[in-house]
């Protein structure tokens, strides 16, 4: 207080009140799983909580609306038919039992667990990530090969659609660049070598060989003349002759066949003669190479009678004959090949239609955006080269070419004309770079041997073809014997070039060296043509790019230079021919599917494959099933519904033999192993009965010790063939087919230690079996991991201890762990384990929920009573503030011995979960079962008992408090399902059901909550039990008790605060004293408590603990109880008893 000076008045106000603030009501803790990157309510914008950045916050949500804009619309899925499919492993049960409290209330707290479970949507193939931005795809399903093979005969084309190469295992050596094998096709076929940047076009002969189209091999694979006669019945005269190309051919018997060796025998240029196999006819080919007149090639044939009548014998026509022809052309440029035309052509020659219009060639080349998460198509048009394409895309020259604009060059090598190097069918995609083109040697400061030359052609505007060579000559300009590079220099710029230019490149690691440019950003080709100046400079083959190809950051091969192809007129032949562009080699993937990336880290795939492949160990390791057993079904294990009665090629069933029982899926695997001794166990009239048989038995997929046993684990993914990354391509590869892997005893070296099991032990590989979760895993198998090889090494120690460095890195990695018992989970069950065993974690790790800020005193995961415990221990780390809501399964028969089995644990489950409840705690309840509701679609859905308690626990305290029962027909009634029962395993359906009373008493003993309805009154919670142990007795063991000690706890805290740090006297003793006092008295009257007793004195709070700085008030009370059992006996007197009874 201030000090006054004179007469006046100073007022101070001190603050000693304090109250109590209004509890919050209900405010629940929803724990939730979801997908990943669902769309907002709105449909405009991605749900903040379900990115990947955000899984784990806490959000306070305060209506539907803001629910949704966060997370979503719960998602339930339906089948094809648009069924639900009830109890889905992926439905969003969480965020819906969120959406319909918030429903009557306006706070609760959501925690998405960091799992997307849209990764879980089942798949018979491994997932893949998206292409990287910028990806280039040749869609080999939408494009068009323009070939139109020719016939004679008919006066017409017909059109032939290749078969696409798209593996190397089609090609022979099993490499790119090799011919389709002979098994692939058939004779007259074509086929498009996609898996080589040339896409070569080859033609299957009547040899049954791949011959590339165009080639010499190709045209000697058709007859240029063919005869009508054939070599069976046919005579000649000998002696007879006719004349090819000039050349005489005379028989030396009567034979065909001997005149078709007689042709060859003539040694005529590009001639050869054969008899047909098939037909018998007499065939003459030409190879193209051939001169009708003797000396001009012209790829002709001419032929005459010479003396006698060989021809007319023979069954030839006098005349002059073209060869086969490969022409490659535009639809504006018809081939001439009719019998009317100048030059007719034989039959099998070939168009490729360079255009799109009427079937022609349309390359479909698609480039992949990450922002639209699409790929769009890029015009790709086929020219001849480059300097063809600048001037049909832009007839300036190059300046308007777009970087990134794309063409396809046919005959790639550059073959031209009817000499030894015809054109050839393939074709390549280059991609424009844009810009000046510049090539910039890397030789600096070179020297030159005065008067040498080379020649240059450039591209010019409005020109299709290159222009004509200038000559350079390099002089030496200061009167030396060696010339430098401003000499060089200075000779190119004088050469009358009118795009290219040459300087002397003035700073940088370079500087000294030469750059040449061409302005417009077209091609120029040089040749050196006296002496080497070019090689001199620094451009030559050596640092020249091979044509077609691109070697990145290459220290020694310089960028845009690249040798001239091989058929061009300045071809391997000519010193450094080396060609100056713009136009790289387009890097793509070709595919008849959308391409895509491996997996990224951390995928998840549940593979539903009902496939697997089973080893067995034969005493020393793991071997492939039918290394071991070799007569058992070739095929591996059988699946289905029924036992076979054959293997599945037909073959007698035999010992071993292994079958999978499909008809219960929920209980996958039930493995059975055939034995033709088997004891069989029948009743005849009462009797048991004994006998020996072959029977199917069931393997104990609990038993992991005896040979009769089976271990679940991951042991491979490839046969010992397939095991390595010899291509490079990284990845985890793609799988060995199961057939392989039963005669393969290869084995990853995370593969279980064999000698810990005994002989005949099963080993189920769970990495390339089906039905169950799988998780990606980058670089899993390295030699970091596992180093060395050998007798001293640690590399695979599996597999003969050899090291892993050419190993595929990645591996498919079980995720859906084992069961406690070592049976493996499979089907739903592996979808749910991989879920719940996400949701404990976070439950158990997250520190943000354990804050004191986050106010919520009811804790729910909907859907999963696997996160029971957790719940219960995130409860006691937050000092007993919140009452959880246990779930009970969806599959949980309806009948009092299902139920009260399941929450006595008579399964000795070691967790909570399908098979029985394992905690207990005053602050846990326990409902069934579960509801039949709508999603915010208005589909169907079956809802867990939780869905429904947490909004009847809402509804409770809208009306009344927390310590009042949520039961019964004043404030148990659920509001949000039509119908409550269970879902059927065997189908799957939702079963309705009435908890009758001898049910409800068999649930009350084992202290699980009905939810039931009573006819006139709806649908209700007909329960207030705690799951308590069931030796505790205490008023704890009821819901309204258990929910008002989370009140009192809560609402003590807060009075108490304020008293800390302050005197321990008894002034405060007394001023705490009275203000719970004030409270209890309160709850009191709001029919909480009977009644109630607080001490805080000098008896509670000795000199010892005022010592100790601690302060203690005692409270005793006495909680309301709810009425729960009501007796009414009712008495019958007779006339007039009940009056006098008053007197």
């Amino acid at each position: 207080m201030a000090t006054l000076t004179s007469p006046g008045v100073d007022v101070s106000v001190i603050d000693e009140s304090f109250y109590v603030p209004a509890d919050a009501g209900t405010t629940p803790l929803f724990i939730v799983t979801s997908a990943e990157d669902k769309k907002a309510g709105s449909g405009t914008t991605t749900a903040v909580g379900t990115q990947s950045t955000n899984a784990g916050t806490v959000y306070l949500v305060t209506s539907q609306r803001e629910l949704t804009e966060t997370f979503g619309d719960p998602k339930f899925y339906t089948d094809a038919s648009g069924n639900p499919l009830n109890g889905y492993e992926l439905n969003e049960y969480g965020l819906q039992a969120a959406y319909s409290f918030l429903g009557v209330a306006n706070r609760a707290y959501v925690l998405r667990s960091n799992l997307d479970i849209s990764n879980l949507t089942g798949s018979a193939i491994a997932p893949t990530s998206n292409p990287t931005d910028g990806t280039y795809w040749l869609d080999l399903a939408s494009s068009k090969f323009g070939i139109f093979e020719w016939s004679s005969t008919d006066q017409a084309f017909t059109t032939k659609t290749p078969t696409l190469i798209t593996s190397v295992s089609s090609l022979a050596g099993n490499v790119s660049t090799g011919a389709p094998k002979q098994s692939v096709g058939n004779i007259g076929d074509y086929a498009v070598n996609t898996t080589h940047v040339t896409n070569k076009i080859y033609f299957k002969n009547d040899a049954n060989a791949w011959v590339h189209l165009g080639s010499t091999a190709w045209q000697i694979s058709h007859p240029t003349i063919t005869s009508s006669k054939t070599n069976s019945g046919t005579s000649v005269t000998s002696g007879h002759s006719i004349t090819i190309n000039g050349t005489s051919v005379s028989s030396s018997a009567t034979t065909l066949t001997n005149v078709a060796a007689r042709i060859n025998a003539a040694s005529i240029t590009g001639i050869t003669a054969a008899i047909d196999s098939t037909t018998g006819f007499l065939e003459i080919y030409s190879d193209g190479t051939s001169a009708s007149d003797g000396s001009t090639v012209d790829g002709k044939i001419t032929i005459a009678n010479a003396s006698g009548t060989l021809m007319t014998d023979a069954g030839l026509t006098a005349g002059t004959y073209a060869a086969p022809k490969f022409l490659q052309s535009p639809h504006t440029s018809r081939p001439e090949w009719k019998s009317a035309d100048t030059t007719p052509r034989p039959n099998g020659s070939v168009w490729f239609k360079t255009t799109s219009p009427n079937s022609g060639t349309d390359i479909k080349v698609k480039l992949y955006s990450s922002s639209t998460a699409s790929f769009s198509a890029v015009s790709s048009n086929m020219y001849a080269n480059n300097h063809s394409a600048i001037y049909n895309l832009d007839t300036t020259g190059g300046t308007a070419i777009s970087v990134g604009t794309l063409y396809a060059q046919y005959n790639v090598t550059e073959q031209g004309g009817l000499d030894a190097t015809p054109n050839v069918g393939d074709f390549q995609i280059f991609r424009y770079e844009g810009g000046t083109t510049v090539v910039s040697s890397k030789s600096t400061f070179p020297s030159f041997t005065h008067n040498e030359t080379f020649s240059i052609q450039e591209s010019v505007k409005n020109s299709s073809t290159l222009a004509s060579a200038k000559t350079v000559t390099v002089k030496s300009l200061d009167g030396s014997t060696a010339a430098d590079n401003e000499d060089f220099v200075a000779a190119v710029n004088g050469a009358g070039l009118t795009n290219v230019t040459a300087e002397v490149i003035t700073s940088g690691v370079y500087a000294g060296a030469i750059k040449m440019t061409h302005k417009l950003g077209g091609d120029f080709r040089m040749v050196d043509t006296s002496g080497t100046p070019l090689a001199d400079a620094g451009f030559s083959n050596s640092t020249a790019h091979s044509y077609g190809t691109y070697t990145a950051n290459s220290s020694t091969l310089i960028d845009n230079l690249y040798d001239a192809p091989t058929g061009e007129a300045m071809d391997s032949s000519a010193n450094n021919a080396v060609v100056a562009t713009n136009w790289k080699r387009l890097s793509y993937s070709a595919s008849t599917t959308t391409p895509s990336n491996e997996a990224a880290n951390g995928t998840l795939w549940y593979n539903t494959n009902l496939e697997a492949d089973i080893m067995v160990h034969n005493g020393t390791t793991w071997k492939g099933y039918v290394e071991v057993y070799g007569s058992t079904d070739p095929n591996g294990p059988q699946f289905s519904a029924s036992a076979p009665t054959t293997q599945s090629d037909g073959s007698a069933l035999v010992d071993e033999d292994l079958w999978i029982d499909t008809s219960d899926l929920e209980n996958f695997p039930k493995l059975y192993k055939y034995n033709t001794s088997a004891t069989i166990s029948n009743s005849t009239s009462g009797v048991a009965v004994t006998t020996t048989g072959a029977a199917w038995e069931l393997v104990d997929n609990a038993d992991q010790t005896t040979e009769n046993g089976v271990v679940f684990a991951d042991a491979r993914y490839h046969t010992a063939a397939d095991r390595f990354d010899s291509a490079g391509t990284g990845g985890a590869g793609s799988p060995s087919s199961i057939k392989d892997l039963l005669s393969d005893s290869f084995l990853d070296p995370d593969a279980p230690n064999p000698a810990l099991y005994p002989k005949s032990i099963l080993l189920w590989n769970t990495r390339r079996s089906g039905y169950n979760v799988k998780e990606y895993k980058n670089t899993y198998v390295s030699t970091t991991k596992y180093p060395g090889s050998g007798s001293t090494g640690l590399g695979n120690l599996r597999y003969n201890n050899e090291s892993v460095s050419s190993y595929y890195a990645d591996r498919w990695v079980t995720k859906s762990a084992n069961n406690a018992d070592g049976s493996g989970t499979f089907g739903r069950k592996a979808q749910r384990k991989v879920i719940t065993a996400q949701i404990k974690s976070e439950i158990d790790t997250n520190q943000a929920i354990r804050e004191d800020q986050r106010g919520f005193n009811v804790i729910a995961t909907p859907g999963y009573p696997e996160a029971i415990a957790n719940m219960l221990n995130l409860n006691a780390d937050r000092n007993y503030t919140s009452f959880v809501v246990g779930d009970t399964p969806f599959r949980l028969d309806g009948n009092a011995t299902a139920v009260s089995n399941w929450s006595n644990n008579t399964a000795s489950a070691d967790d909570n979960g399908e098979d029985g409840l394992v905690s207990n705690s005053e602050y846990l309840g326990v409902f069934y079962p579960s509801g039949k509701s709508t999603d915010n679609t208005g589909n169907s859905i079956v809802v867990p008992p939780s869905h429904m308690m947490m909004r009847v626990l809402a509804n409770n305290d809208n009306v009344a408090f927390p310590w009042f029962a949520p039961a019964g027909t004043r404030r148990g009634i659920v509001d949000n399902s039509t119908a409550v029962g269970y879902i059927k395993a065997s189908t799957g359906e939702f079963e309705s059901i009435s908890v009758t009373e001898g049910m409800r008493d068999a649930m009350h003993t084992a202290k699980v909550n009905p939810i039931t309805f009573f006819s006139g009154a709806g649908i209700m919670n007909f329960g207030n039990l705690t799951k308590v142990a069931s030796s505790y007795t205490s008023a704890l063991d009821r819901i309204n008790v258990s929910r008002l000690t989370v009140y009192l706890r809560s609402q003590l805290e807060s009075i108490a605060k304020p008293f800390i740090f302050e005197p321990n006297d008894t002034l405060t003793r007394n001023e705490i004293k009275g203000a719970i006092e004030s409270f209890l008295l309160e709850l009191a009257g709001q029919r909480a408590l009977y009644d109630f007793l607080v001490v805080c004195d000098e008896t509670n709070n000795t000199a010892t603990r005022i010592d100790r700085n601690e302060l203690y008030v005692d409270i005793a009370i006495e909680p309301v109880k709810s009425v729960e059992f009501i007796y009414i006996p009712l008495r019958i007197k007779n006339t007039g008893e009940i009056a006098k009874l008053g007197n």
